[in-house]
C-alpha cells in the first residue's frame, strides 16, 4: 500500500528559514551542523527547506549546536510567520496567534458525508459474545 505524502504546514518553511538564518550567522555549513547534531545531511536540508517537519528533539539539538536557544529560533520563525506583508514587522505573539488559529481549524479533508454520529458504547450481550460459532448459536 502506498503511503500518502504528508503536506508540511506553512509554518515549517518559516522554521526552516530561521534555522538556516541562525546557521548562517554562526558561519556554519550544513555538513558541519549535520555532523554536530547527528541529523543526516539530507534530513537537515529538508528541515531547512520546510519540506519536512522539524521535531522538538531535532530543534533542541540544532539550537545546542548553534549555541542559541530553541526559543530564539522559534521566535524568529513566529515573527516571520506572523508578518503578512502589508502591516510591516510582526511580533512572535502575532505569529503564535496565527499559528494557533491555523491548527485550530478543522481539517479540510473531511467532507460532510464523512461525519459519523456517535452512538456511545454498545456491548454485545454475554450470550451473543460467547457464541461466535454459528453451529453453537443455532443449538441454543
Amino acid at each position: 500500500m502506498a503511503r500518502t505524502r504528508k503536506t508540511p504546514h506553512p509554518f515549517d518553511k518559516h522554521l526552516g528559514a530561521a534555522i538556516r538564518s541562525a546557521r548562517a550567522r554562526r558561519d556554519l555549513n550544513r555538513e558541519t551542523l549535520a555532523a554536530r547534531t547527528g541529523i543526516p545531511l539530507s534530513n537537515l536540508k529538508r528541515r531547512e527547506d520546510g519540506v519536512n517537519e522539524t521535531t522538538v528533539s531535532e530543534l533542541e539539538r540544532i539550537a545546542a549546536a548553534l549555541r542559541v536557544s530553541a526559543r530564539d529560533i522559534v521566535d524568529m520563525a513566529l515573527q516571520d510567520y506572523g508578518a503578512d506583508g502589508r502591516t510591516g514587522p510582526s511580533s512572535p505573539q502575532d505569529g503564535l496567534q496565527k499559528l494557533l488559529a491555523s491548527v485550530s481549524e478543522p481539517p479540510r479533508t473531511l467532507e460532510e458525508a464523512d461525519a459519523v454520529i456517535y452512538l456511545g458504547h454498545v456491548a454485545p450481550g454475554r450470550r451473543d459474545a460467547a457464541n461466535t460459532d454459528d453451529r453453537i448459536a443455532a443449538t441454543d
